[in-house]
């Protein structure tokens, strides 16, 4: 059978599955970042009210919220965590991949808070990036 070589990592270099190990290990648990049962209920309530995510209606489609997001992160902060208006329904594509990706640029000050919704400008160009069919060909128009 065959094997995979082995990877050259200079002395000293975590891999990724490593570095997320540990970044996982100081973040703590959900429930030690304040998600609890009462968040759990607060989010079936939020995603009943709104059943559709965000980003996707905002490229066209319609699919299921299974996360309540929260548009600025609140790391912590209370406060920031149960103020609704912070909130947005999101599917995971848009929670795990897109979000992710407008923090980091937001955490390196490429985009502002406002672009943090799913469905800002940045937020759409970054799903039709993302997504093959949603792109349009050359010469149509964006709707």
């Amino acid at each position: 059978m065959p094997v995979k070589p082995p990877t050259f990592r200079p002395q000293g270099q975590r891999s990724r599955r490593q570095a997320n190990v540990e970044y996982d290990a100081k973040r703590g648990s959900a429930r030690q970042r304040g998600y609890s049962p009462r968040w759990d209920k607060a989010a079936y309530v939020y995603k009943g009210l709104h059943p559709f995510c965000v980003g996707c209606k905002a490229v066209g489609r319609l699919v299921a919220s299974e996360v309540v997001d929260h548009i600025i992160p609140h790391k912590g902060d209370q406060k920031l965590m149960w103020d609704e208006q912070n909130w947005q329904p999101a599917c995971r594509f848009h929670h795990d991949v897109v979000k992710q990706k407008l923090e980091v640029m937001f955490a390196q000050g490429d985009v502002s808070a406002a672009d943090l919704h799913l469905n800002s400008a940045i937020a759409v160009e970054l799903t039709r990036d993302l997504v093959p069919e949603l792109r349009h060909p050359p010469g149509v128009q964006n709707p």
